[in-house]
């Protein structure tokens, strides 16, 4: 197997599942997240940084070039700073030897470095089941849990589109698209690994 995996996923569909078992069906490296921030770190991107960058870009603080903080250069640095210290942890890791992604906008920056990838993106059109996910995954209570899903899908749409100008979701940015709530985790996961043997085939 010879390219890395890139899952990007709406929030509750199960991508970071689906990622976790390809991983560990194929033995190759599982970076989510936590990993890939805790690699921005040993590049000297404090944690705190880090938090304060996911909660302003949340808010939407990073769209805004006029938002006041942008008069404090320390302040208007700070998305690109980290971003290009996860960018370098996944180019880096990549170079080693193909892994699995989740998200953070992995597939664009192998695609700069010119490594091969397959992209795929995991939705859902099963609402009960992501809520049930954002409740056990996150403690959400269940009454919350729908806005909170549209927050965090809005939030990893911003990132994207901050970074690299592509929208969040729109199938002509990925090669694969499933529908986890109608496939299954284990379904999800046969088919992008089917994808991997068609591409290695002559």
């Amino acid at each position: 197997m010879n390219r890395s995996i890139v899952i990007n996923r709406e929030f509750g569909s199960g991508g970071r599942e689906v990622g976790r078992l390809i991983s560990e069906r194929t033995g190759l490296g599982f970076y989510d997240t936590a990993v890939l921030q805790e690699a921005a770190t040993k590049r000297g991107v404090p944690a705190n940084q880090l938090d304060a960058f996911d909660e302003r870009l949340a808010a939407g603080q990073y769209l805004n070039l006029s938002f006041p903080g942008f008069s404090d250069p320390e302040f208007a640095a700070m998305p690109y700073r980290v971003f290009s210290a996860i960018a370098e942890a996944i180019t880096e890791a990549a170079r080693v030897a193909p892994g699995v992604f989740i998200g953070r906008c992995a597939d664009s920056v192998l695609r700069e470095a010119k490594l091969p990838l397959l992209s795929v993106f995991v939705y859902s059109t099963d609402v009960q089941a992501k809520i049930a996910r954002a409740v056990e995954v996150d403690n959400v209570p269940s009454k919350d849990a729908e806005k909170y899903i549209a927050r965090m899908d809005k939030t990893r749409s911003r990132y994207q589109q901050f970074f690299t100008g592509t929208r969040f979701g729109d199938y002509r940015e990925y090669d694969l698209c499933l529908n986890s709530g109608h496939l299954g985790i284990d379904t999800c996961a046969d088919v992008i690994l089917t994808a991997l043997k068609g591409e290695a085939a002559p």
